[in-house]
């Protein structure tokens, strides 16, 4: 990912971001004694919301491009950004061992293959009596999912780009049920392990067709296998497709089907 890419994701956080912020208000709460790690920050937009109530806060993404941006737009005293690996942080920075109070990975767990390994060093980062809040994607999501009714299927099996897609490979690792994920916790020794799954793009509305547009570029990684003189061929195509059959809601408003796998769990 580059600079430009990582600073589209960021302008076009509001989709996902309002699938998980009553969650997060519902499920976690932060304080002046709080020392905050955010597992796969991205572009570190949360992490710095939550360095404004905690006494420090860590954020970490396995992208340079997404931490030299949060390095740039989100700077405080207390809070600061590293490049690290979910899967290996704790051998890159092994002195964030049992350091955390509270830890959050929101909308990253579903780029992680081993789930066990993340939840391990997820465990191992908290104190005593220290909660972690988990939000990710569950089975279904249409953006992202593997699906013959979702998009990279779709883009993957298309007579004008399957040529091009060859190589993709969809690193999207959302086929862990609820369950499976709240064993897996207490496998690695958590505590109070609770789980739930919830649908929150139901509620949301998508305006237009241009909307959508600007929030398929930052999310469909696809666009890259392609030819730059293509690319704005594929992402109409993609955002047409996704028009089409993005299902409408109660209100009557256009929203993606997606499951979201929202965990908390407690270090005894």
């Amino acid at each position: 990912m580059n600079s430009s890419k990582a600073s589209l994701y960021s302008e076009n956080r509001g989709i996902q971001e309002a699938g998980y912020m009553n969650y997060l208000h519902k499920y976690l709460s932060v304080n002046a004694n709080d020392k905050v790690l955010d597992f796969g920050c991205g572009t570190g937009e949360l992490v710095y919301r939550l360095s404004k109530e905690a006494n420090f806060a860590i954020g970490f993404d396995i992208s340079k491009e997404m931490i030299g941006h949060a390095r740039q737009k989100h700077v405080d005293t207390n809070v600061s950004y590293e490049i690290a690996d979910i899967s290996n942080c704790l051998e890159t920075y092994p002195h964030w061992k049992g350091d955390f109070s509270k830890i959050v990975s929101v909308e990253a767990l579903h780029w992680v293959k081993h789930k066990r390994q993340a939840f391990q060093n997820i465990y191992d980062c908290l104190r005593e009596g220290g909660e972690c809040f988990l939000l990710y994607s569950g089975p279904t999501n249409q953006f992202r999912g593997h699906d013959v009714d979702e998009l990279p299927y779709y883009l993957k099996n298309h007579t004008k780009w399957k040529h091009h897609l060859e190589r993709y490979k969809n690193r999207f690792y959302n086929e862990l049920t609820l369950e499976e994920n709240m064993q897996l916790l207490k496998l690695v020794g958590f505590d109070g392990v609770k789980g739930d799954l919830h649908t929150p793009c139901e509620e949301m509305e998508i305006f237009n067709v241009d909307e959508l547009r600007r929030y398929v570029s930052s999310l469909v990684d696809q666009i890259e296998y392609v030819p730059e003189q293509y690319r704005s061929e594929i992402l109409q195509d993609a955002t047409e497709w996704c028009f089409k059959n993005f299902p409408v809601n109660n209100q009557g408003n256009k929203y993606f089907r997606r499951d979201a796998v929202v965990l908390r769990a407690k270090k005894n």
